[in-house]
């Protein structure tokens, strides 16, 4: 055999050895893949029956669990809506609806209401409740029998039904409330201007003198009831026909108040206040301003609301004027026409009102005799 014979051979068996070793280890890395696979797949099903039978079930309890402090929220901001317009708890009869196989238990409540109720504004108040926590609320009205349905789904359920019947067998307990503005000799223009421009029937208080009849005839002209606020000084200071002492006369007592009167035309209310008891000096200003068409106002019946200029405590004496106007049928609240006064009176006015309170003219509970 020749050189080149073996040399071609021995090349050819190397190659096939080469080529067998490479099939093998082929052969290995495809094992290697299949077994690397399974192992994958044995995890992935390892984790997948542990979140199915341990994580989920925990997802699912958590989830119901703050679906529960929702609907138990949203029920109590349903019931604080209910209560800022005067509905009475016992007013409202609950009931469960379990509807066999939808999964979900449906709670009715059967509302009475006034006739006066403005259930409309009801409506919209309880939708935006219902807007905050993700649900949805929708009218239905039986104009038959004059009843309306407020149903408020969540998360895709009916979860309460609101059927609101008005009925003349029950009433808000409702009383009347006056309120009066004082201070303008202090208050910023800003403030008077927003008093004046407002249609509101709030009354004002004011002190007679020369500086504030230019104020008056301002305030006569937006057509407000002006209360005239008498201060007596112990003694006479000037001669000034507007300055009322306890040392006048009966004589120049009713020629300073006929003065006072004719250069404020058109009041008909005043109080008087005194730096000492004014006892049965009282009785001859009362007797003159009768005679000139007045009514007098006692300081008794004042409830002054903002002894404190936080808005927590003036909401507070709000409240209590309206507990008052409950007990007493009528309530007379003054507060200092000071920097957003005005707004706050407007808001707390539009807040009782809700209630069912009544926001009335001076002219409404008091007669000039």
């Amino acid at each position: 055999m020749s050189k080149r014979t073996f040399d071609e051979e021995e090349r050819e068996q190397l190659y096939a050895m080469l080529a067998a070793d490479e099939q093998s280890d082929r052969g290995i890395r495809r094992r290697i893949w299949v077994a690397g696979f399974l192992v994958a797949l044995i995890v992935i099903l390892f984790v997948a029956d542990r979140y199915i039978t341990l994580v989920q079930p925990n997802l699912v309890r958590m989830q119901d669990r703050r679906d529960l402090q929702s609907v138990q929220s949203l029920e109590s901001d349903v019931r604080n809506v209910l209560d800022s317009y005067g509905i009475q708890a016992e007013w409202i009869r609950e009931r469960s609806i379990d509807f066999e196989g939808a999964g979900h238990l449906r709670d009715l409540w059967l509302v009475q209401v006034p006739h006066d109720l403005p259930v409309a504004s009801v409506n919209v108040d309880l939708k935006a409740v219902v807007a905050e926590y993700g649900g949805r609320a929708f009218a239905v009205e039986n104009a038959r029998l004059g009843q309306i349905a407020l149903h408020i789904t969540f998360r895709g359920k009916i979860r309460y039904s609101l059927l609101f019947m008005p009925t003349s067998e029950v009433r808000r307990a409702s009383g009347s409330i006056v309120l009066l503005v004082d201070g303008f000799d202090e208050a910023p223009e800003g403030e008077i201007e927003q008093y004046i421009a407002r249609s509101e029937p709030i009354a004002c208080i004011l002190e007679p003198n020369k500086d504030n009849i230019t104020m008056y005839t301002r305030l006569r002209k937006a057509e407000k009831e002006v209360v005239l606020h008498l201060h007596f000084q112990p003694f006479s200071e000037n001669d000034s026909r507007f300055e009322l002492s306890e040392d006048l006369s009966d004589e120049d007592l009713t020629t300073h108040l006929r003065y006072i009167v004719k250069n404020f035309p058109g009041s008909r209310y005043y109080y008087v206040t005194s730096e000492r008891a004014l006892g049965t000096y009282m009785r001859r200003v009362d007797q003159i301003m009768r005679l000139l068409g007045y009514r007098a106002l006692e300081s008794s019946m004042f409830s002054y609301l903002d002894r404190s200029a936080q808005e927590n405590v003036m909401i507070a004496r709000m409240n209590d004027l309206a507990t008052t106007a409950l007990r007493e049928k009528v309530a007379i609240g003054v507060v200092e026409l000071r920097e957003d006064i005005i707004p706050f009176l407007i808001a707390e006015m539009s807040r009782l009102r809700k209630r069912g309170q009544d926001f009335v003219p001076l002219s409404t509970i008091l007669r000039v005799e």
